[in-house]
């Protein structure tokens, strides 16, 4: 995946334990910490205590606390709310929101998943294919690294990098992800990270036709409604200008975005569903681009809890 100035959904973030790398570096004023009910900063046992007042009437609640209370995110905010707030508080639940994680293919080799997992990175995202649904085109490492990940308690998610350039190819690279998610389901292997399309500028791409507008949008918005529809929890990833040019708002207002900016925090995005953030990767601008053991990878930090959505929500065969 390459760098791009990208946009990303903001509908809610908590980023907790992100000491590791420079706090100026990652200052997101603008998004929203789920959990922080009683809006003073901090996510904490204060939180689950105002929540329980505005539960049992003893306190009248402002929508953005409301906003900020749904911590399970089953659509409405109840007492199961409170117990989730409560255990976060107490360490028993540590929630992926705000934790760091990297994305892979076959270009990292053989990369040691545990190396990764000591270092600090909590999740990961892996290629599983790029096109037209060829098994010439799948990852030649991605039943590797969903086993690796497995094997390391690692939560994952994937991607499929988009050649599309006409409704065919798109509704063939459905077909793609698809193949390879139910061949891991037999083994037992499910992901709770977000099922990602993968749209940036390629040649073939644009010398096809098919980097403009009407291409790029269509071939998005019809693979996220069915991607969704097949019972799994999609998600785009793409850059600034294309999100804001080539894509319509329906995308924007209705899917998370997998946001590429190396440079800065996304601070500035202008969309609401921010879902997580690629840092870095092929430069390092931010933090160190590279992982001792593992070599240069690209970075990114989830802005949702995507295990507790995934599960709760039952996609991804949850």
């Amino acid at each position: 995946m390459k760098k791009k100035p990208i946009a990303v959904l903001l509908t809610a973030v908590i980023l907790l334990g992100f000491s590791a790398v420079s706090a100026s570096a990652f200052a997101i004023e603008d998004i929203y910490k789920i959990g922080d009910v009683n809006l003073d900063g901090a996510i904490n046992i204060k939180d689950a205590t105002e929540l329980q007042k505005i539960l049992a009437q003893l306190r009248t609640a402002k929508s953005e606390q409301l906003e900020k209370a749904d911590v399970n995110y089953s659509g409405s905010v109840d007492i199961s709310d409170v117990s989730l707030l409560q255990m976060t508080a107490s360490g028993k639940y540590r929630s992926m929101a705000g934790k760091r994680g990297v994305d892979i293919s076959s270009h990292n080799g053989d990369i040691d998943i545990n190396k990764i997992k000591n270092a600090g990175y909590e999740f990961v995202m892996i290629r599983c294919g790029y096109g037209d649904n060829y098994t010439s085109q799948d990852d030649t490492r991605f039943a590797q690294n969903v086993k690796k990940c497995e094997q390391a308690k690692m939560p994952w998610g994937v991607y499929l990098f988009s050649y599309a350039t006409s409704t065919q190819q798109a509704k063939s690279e459905i077909e793609h992800v698809d193949r390879l998610l139910k061949a891991e389901r037999a083994k037992g292997y499910r992901p709770t990270m977000p099922v990602a399309l993968d749209v940036e500028w390629s040649n073939y791409v644009e010398s096809n036709g098919g980097w403009n507008y009407k291409n790029i949008n269509n071939i998005t918005t019809i693979f996220l409604d069915e991607i969704q529809k097949r019972g799994y929890y999609p998600m785009i990833y793409t850059g600034y200008s294309e999100l804001d040019t080539m894509m319509s708002a329906y995308i924007r207002d209705n899917f998370d975005c997998w946001f590429a900016q190396w440079y800065t925090s996304p601070s500035s995005y202008k969309y609401h569903r921010l879902g997580m953030w690629q840092y870095g990767g092929e430069v390092d601008y931010l933090e160190s681009n590279s992982i001792s053991g593992v070599g240069v990878i690209d970075k990114n930090v989830s802005c949702l809890d995507y295990p507790m959505i995934i599960k709760t929500g039952g996609y991804n065969g949850w």
